[in-house]
């Protein structure tokens, strides 16, 4: 039996999260776009918050997780990661 499992690709958070990338800020809109930038934009793919970051925003695309608090450990999982490079 095959089901369909809802994905909100256009979920949308009510409040954006600007994120620097190179010399510009980058607005962040969504639980989709969070994931896309922890996935590909992070050179440190580690740690609880980045976890946490990541399963929070799949879990929020899938229904099952609060976008606010996918946004909240994405911000926590940004400013770690902030720290941790020096940026």
């Amino acid at each position: 039996m095959n089901s369909v499992i809802p994905v909100g690709f256009s979920l949308q958070w009510e409040f954006v999260v600007f994120v620097k990338e190179g010399l510009r800020d980058k607005a962040i809109t969504g639980p989709r776009q969070a994931l896309n930038f922890l996935l590909e934009d992070f050179d440190i793919q580690a740690g609880a918050h980045y976890r946490a970051a990541v399963s929070d925003c799949r879990q929020a695309l899938c229904y099952r997780c609060d976008i606010e608090v996918a946004r909240t450990s994405f911000i926590i999982a940004y400013a770690e990661y902030m720290v941790k490079t020096e940026h």
